[in-house]
């Protein structure tokens, strides 16, 4: 079996992302949450995804909360930061599909891939978008390999289904 390949990322309106504000006198618990995640999906949007094997959608619903990319602080200079606005819908479109790992791999995509596989899908997806806004090619290369990297080795346990 080939690789897949991402052909096209579409959304059915722009996300529109805000930071999360903390307010005085919300409980900690909400703050925490606030910190840990900091960004906020404003809209419902619903996203396609064309890659040269198949074709997919689903929707991220208002609502949706995420931690931006997890660029370790000492990358900051080089890469940029996990608030960098060519990261957050590519952060968005990539926490989501594994925070719903067991959704989308059942319901969305049938149960036609393998975890390995989606995990390797989910880093694509991941380097596509940053590319489509405006990273350079070898920077979103090495950005997508770092995060399925960090998938395969660090985060297995995670990937139990």
């Amino acid at each position: 079996m080939s690789k897949e390949k991402i052909k096209e990322i579409c959304f059915d309106k722009i996300p529109q992302v805000c930071v999360r504000i903390i307010n005085d006198g919300e409980p900690e618990e909400i703050i925490k949450q606030k910190k840990k995640y900091p960004f906020e999906l404003n809209n419902t949007v619903q996203v396609t995804i064309f890659t040269d094997i198949r074709i997919f959608a689903f929707c991220i619903s208002k609502g949706y909360a995420w931690n931006g990319a997890d660029i370790p602080r000492f990358f900051w200079r080089v890469i940029g930061s996990r608030t960098d606005n060519d990261f957050l819908i590519a952060s968005m479109l990539h926490d989501y599909m594994l925070e719903f790992k067991s959704y989308m791999m059942k319901e969305i995509l049938k149960n036609e891939i393998s975890v390995n596989e989606y995990r390797r899908l989910t880093s694509l997806i991941f380097r596509e978008k940053i590319k489509n806004q405006g990273t350079c090619v070898i920077k979103a290369n090495i950005m997508a390999w770092c995060v399925d990297v960090y998938q395969k080795y660090f985060n297995g346990k995670a990937w139990k289904i």
